[in-house]
């Protein structure tokens, strides 16, 4: 048997055993921490998220998540990492009754990164690498082994507290192996590029709300100005004002639809001093203005 039959074949056994467990449409969550399966019986509209680190890997069905306008399209046989956190559009493009959107997303964290570093020595060849920290692999069958025995653990419930945290920390290290690891070991690489970036982002999702001076945020993080700008736009598609922007919005519409706040009451909350231009910004990057879109999605929830 070739590898890519070899492959194949154990992708379909990691698809039958993700369909067995994902049993209805949207996130099934499970006992093992951060391992959760993703499934649409149709395609859906695209929906704005703030995208924690993860690996999404698809077995059936076809996704295009997009970043400030840069695409990421990827189905069966590819993998998506995201290393740090990012405000997506995610769209399910491929969807059926008979052969469901499914997708097994794996949620990791800067601690966990720094433990596999440190255990398996995983230093970057390039501290100074600025790519997006977001890409897209093909699967290969040391990932999708690891993946199998990983989901087979729900089945051992006792065995889970032991050895889901070890494959977990395999796959970590397989990814830090592809051709992009070294996006995800400069994460915990002092002095990396990356890792001040993240520093940033970390800063910039805990005061959001503030006025943050672009001088102040890149001494917080020990860079310039100017080299901040550039790193920053490189690994996230977008300046920090852009993001610190989609950090308010994403939780004004939290707050809106989610908690039946009034916009006025939650542009105030996440750091608007002016109403109007609250609802500019918010039109512009939902499409909708707030009273507009809350409807909308009411409806569709209560569907």
């Amino acid at each position: 048997m070739s590898t890519k039959e070899n492959l194949q074949l154990r992708e379909g056994e990691l698809t039958k055993l993700v369909s067995t467990l994902a049993t209805k449409d949207g996130t099934n969550p499970t006992l093992i921490s951060g391992l959760e399966f993703i499934r649409s019986a149709k395609p859906l509209d695209p929906v704005h998220t703030m995208h924690e680190p993860a690996l999404c890997i698809v077995l059936q069905g076809k996704k295009l998540v997009t970043v400030n306008g840069e695409d990421f399209f990827y189905g069966k046989g590819d993998y998506l990492v995201v290393a740090v956190d990012l405000p997506v559009i995610g769209e399910i493009l491929e969807a059926s009754e008979t052969e469901p959107y499914l997708c097994l997303r794996l949620n990791f964290n800067f601690m966990q990164i720094a433990e596999v570093s440190r255990e398996y020595k995983q230093e970057p060849i390039n501290k100074d690498i600025s790519g997006r920290g977001i890409f897209i692999e093909q699967t290969n069958e040391v990932i999708i082994e690891a993946l199998i025995r990983l989901v087979k653990l729900l089945h051992t419930p006792q065995d889970t507290e032991i050895l889901a945290p070890l494959i977990i920390k395999e796959i970590l290290y397989r990814i830090m192996q592809g051709k992009y690891g070294d996006r995800v070991k400069n994460l915990a690489a002092k002095g990396s590029k990356l890792s001040e970036v993240a520093a940033a982002l970390d800063y910039l999702k805990k005061y959001y709300s503030r006025e943050i001076k672009a001088e102040d945020l890149a001494k917080q993080v020990n860079l310039s100005p100017s080299a901040l700008y550039h790193h920053f736009k490189q690994i996230t598609t977008m300046t920090p004002i852009q993001y610190q922007r989609a950090l308010r919005l994403q939780e004004a519409r939290r707050l809106i639809i989610g908690e039946d706040m009034r916009a006025a009451d939650a542009a105030f909350k996440v750091g608007y001093e002016s109403p109007s231009y609250f609802n500019r910004e918010y039109r512009k990057m939902f499409g909708n203005p707030p009273g507009r879109d809350r409807k909308e999605n009411l409806k569709v929830y209560n569907a």
